[in-house]
């Protein structure tokens, strides 16, 4: 009985490994947060992605702009703006932020929708997101 259990127990092992997540993949993970998910909390892991996506208005002149408060808890690894319909010059865009956690603590980030010349004071719109980084 002992031989053909040891087989087993090993096989249900591996196969445990095999299947469970791996820390690695965890730690890279890409959260995706949209204009509607504002005002929510958001649970995060040191090497998560964060994606902020906010819809605007191209050749209006608004634009999304972040006030930069939450270093040293978020880097900034990028922000770009694409078009939602081709060929539509005026038409509809999303801008996106990508987010690197770089370590444990609370922050929050705040952006608002407004022209650059007018100043955040005629913003028309605001985003604001509170993170939790473990």
């Amino acid at each position: 009985m002992g031989k053909i259990m040891l087989p087993r127990l090993t096989w249900l092992l591996l196969t445990c490994l095999i299947l469970s997540p791996s820390p690695l993949l965890a730690a890279d993970a890409t959260i995706t947060v949209t204009k509607e998910q504002g005002g929510r909390e958001i649970a995060l892991k040191v090497g998560n992605i964060l994606l902020i996506e906010l819809p605007g208005k191209g050749g209006t002149g608004y634009s999304w702009l972040v006030e930069e408060t939450f270093a040293p808890y978020l880097k900034l690894m990028d922000q770009t703006t694409r078009q939602l319909k081709e060929g539509r010059l005026g038409g509809p865009v999303m801008q996106v932020w990508r987010f690197r956690a770089e370590q444990p603590g609370a922050c929050e980030i705040n952006m608002a929708l407004y022209r650059p010349w007018e100043g955040v004071g005629k913003a028309v719109d605001h985003f604001r997101l509170k993170l939790r980084i473990e």
